[in-house]
């Protein structure tokens, strides 16, 4: 029988999503009295502090350290939790909740703080895209490109990211790609490669409905540039979890995977944008990270 985690860290991202987070600390204190559960809190302060913070709870016997904000603050947490015992929680809090959605953290605050009082740990797999960890999606062509400009937003949540996709569409123009999937080489022009060990980018828009956290495998999501008579049909089929099914897409397991295009330009790990070289290699580490889940 897996054993229920006894004390917890918890690391709350102020500036995360849209909602505020004065109500969380108290929140945690309801739920939390009365459990027999252990818990200490800490606030981060900078882009980078939550890795640190997780880093730090690795020396203070802490069973599980607590991510509290959206996919780029568990993206964080996680990565000082690579490798270690600790487990990784989630109260998903962000924009898109790509990671949290997929293992199904309830996205109500309070039922995702009382989920982890009834959660034990399981091992999922992370990838590496240039040796960076990312642990839901990571892509490059138009979804990288969204991510940019959806950072660069004054205001966040999913109306935001959906009129960022529409108005972005319109000029944007589909690169070409050499593609090495475990030593089989393609060549494309692509409206979008994605990288997926989850099985959707968050707000259950699903781009690989058939990926696992545990099956050791990457799911490598290439599309075709596509008409714009397809795009409703398109994303008909994101939100039904029937992507696969686009004529426009194929999705094919690898481990390891190499890409090579024209000029460096925008990648995003986890929907956070990062700017790499022409060459990118992905690659998946089995059974590197525990995670709660009921």
């Amino acid at each position: 029988m897996k054993q229920k985690p006894e004390r917890f860290f918890f690391i709350i991202n102020p500036i995360a999503g849209v909602r505020s987070k004065e109500d969380i600390p108290q929140n945690i204190k309801d739920i939390f009295n009365g459990s027999g559960r252990y818990y200490e809190i800490a606030f981060t302060k900078c882009k980078g502090h939550a890795t640190e913070l997780a880093q730090e709870a690795l020396t203070k016997n802490f069973d599980a350290v607590v991510a509290v904000g959206g996919d780029g603050t568990i993206n964080e947490v996680a990565t000082g939790l690579i490798g270690q015992t600790p487990a990784l929680g989630i109260i998903p809090l962000g924009s898109g909740n790509g990671l949290a959605r997929h293992l199904q953290v309830p996205i109500h605050i309070q039922k995702s703080i009382k989920y982890l009082l009834d959660a034990t740990p399981i091992s999922i797999d992370h990838c590496r895209l240039n040796d960076l960890p990312f642990f839901c999606t990571a892509g490059v062509g138009f979804d990288a490109l969204i991510g940019k400009v959806f950072a660069e937003q004054k205001t966040r949540g999913f109306s935001t990211y959906l009129k960022t996709v529409i108005a972005e569409y319109q000029s944007y123009k589909c690169e070409s790609y050499k593609i090495t999937l475990d030593g089989k080489e393609i060549e494309m022009k692509a409206f979008l490669l994605s990288f997926a060990n989850a099985s959707q980018y968050g707000n259950n828009v699903f781009i690989a409905p058939q990926a696992s956290l545990q099956d050791g495998y990457i799911d490598v999501c290439m599309m075709h540039p596509f008409p714009l008579r397809s795009l409703l049909n398109l994303g008909f089929k994101l939100f039904t979890k029937r992507v696969n099914k686009f004529h426009y897409l194929d999705i094919i397991k690898a481990k390891n995977i190499e890409i090579e295009r024209k000029s460096s330009g925008p990648v995003h790990l986890d929907g956070e944008p990062v700017n790499m070289e022409a060459r990118l290699k992905i690659s998946i580490v089995p059974n590197s990270l525990r995670v709660l889940s009921v």
